[in-house]
């Protein structure tokens, strides 16, 4: 059977693993297609995300964008333009698979969401954009709207009752099913699909790692202020921050609070390869400080890495850890959580044996083996 995979643009995300492991799930016994705007990099995606994909078992197209709109920060007419290519050649294939958000592409399809940005009540509630310059509701941002929604005629379909949806996360389902009315018909977590070595908990660094972009959003000005109390309370962990630090305001500011705090802070930058996997398995310790994540991939990396990670308790990365111990409803509940857990060996034991079966359910193996269970084989 011809499957065609949408996404409008592959970059290094996410929804980008999603992507190259359906590949994986499909290409024994389908013919798979991708279909993108642009950044295809066989051999950089192979690299980045672990998977073995021949040039020869994927085929990819991409759809036509004008020229004045190829500059990937048109999102809204880029992705109208992808929208439209998909349109066009959906009835060329047999499964059409959407693996960002919702596609409509006038004939059933399935549909893997990655987030809530193609909602709006839905982002704006849990992923609201800085105001800034491009977001501010003005005549010539509504008419740049107006002219993407434009030049996609609406079809007669209603994507999300009449395909099948894929959460990546129950809690993903219930607000889906909550805002529209749809119950999904399904969750397949997404792929951690590194292999990383197993670190005696003894030969561990009693530090914190928190990992991912650098954004206020990821509140890590919080984390530190959290971390730097239970340094006082006498537990002498360091924090080892791994993500690119932006020349902006908000990276400014987490620089220079690093900066004053460099006996115990360690800028780590953006990390990958053997480098991020030696700190993330070395590390006792993960936090993550953004609620209502859809998911929560590095948080599912730092698990399966085999830290004891902290999370705020309201989010798709409540099912990872699945452990009111290391769940937490605010700043003070969150180091209370903390020293509890560093005081205590004996439950220190208990959650990262908890944690050890957890990580099973997040793996490449079972993405594979559940994307084959929805499509059938």
């Amino acid at each position: 059977m011809k499957v065609v995979l949408g996404h409008p643009f592959i970059d290094r995300g996410g929804s980008e693993a999603v992507v190259m492991w359906l590949i994986e799930a499909l290409k024994q016994n389908h013919e798979v297609t991708v279909l993108t705007t642009g950044g295809w990099n066989l051999a950089e995606l192979n690299a980045y995300y672990g998977t073995q994909v021949k040039a020869s078992e994927v085929r990819v197209r991409i759809a036509s964008v004008p020229w004045p709109v190829r500059n990937y920060s048109a999102a809204a007419l880029r992705g109208a333009f992808f929208q439209r290519g998909a349109r066009r050649v959906a009835h060329e294939y047999d499964i059409r698979i959407s693996a960002y958000s919702p596609i409509d592409w006038g004939m059933p399809a399935i549909h893997f969401i990655a987030d809530f940005s193609w909602h709006r009540e839905l982002r704006e509630k849990f992923d609201p954009p800085t105001p800034g310059y491009i977001y501010r509701d003005t005549v010539l941002r509504r008419a740049y709207l107006g002219l993407a929604a434009a030049c996609v005629p609406r079809s007669r379909r209603n994507v999300l009752r009449d395909d099948k949806v894929i959460a990546n996360s129950r809690w993903t389902a219930d607000q889906i099913q909550q805002a529209c009315g749809v119950e999904c018909a399904g969750v397949i977590y997404p792929p951690v699909w590194t292999e990383f070595p197993s670190v005696p908990w003894q030969e561990k660094e009693d530090a914190f790692v928190m990992i991912g972009r650098i954004a206020a959003e990821k509140r890590i000005e919080e984390a530190i202020s959290i971390l730097e109390t239970v340094r006082a309370r006498g537990y002498k962990v360091r924090l080892h921050l791994c993500g690119e630090i932006s020349e902006d305001q908000y990276g400014n500011s987490i620089a220079q609070l690093c900066r004053e705090r460099a006996a115990w802070i360690v800028m780590e930058g953006r990390v990958s390869g053997e480098r991020k996997n030696c700190i993330l398995t070395h590390c006792r310790y993960g936090i993550q400080m953004r609620s209502a994540e859809p998911f929560g991939i590095s948080v599912a990396e730092m698990v399966k890495a085999g830290a004891i990670v902290f999370t705020p308790s309201n989010g798709g990365q409540t099912e990872i850890l699945a452990q009111s111990d290391l769940l937490f409803a605010g700043n003070d509940d969150a180091l209370a959580k903390i020293c509890a857990v560093m005081a205590n060996a004996h439950l220190q034991a208990d959650i990262r044996k908890h944690l050890s079966c957890q990580a099973l359910e997040f793996t490449s193996t079972a993405f594979i083996r559940d994307t084959c269970d929805l499509l059938g084989g």
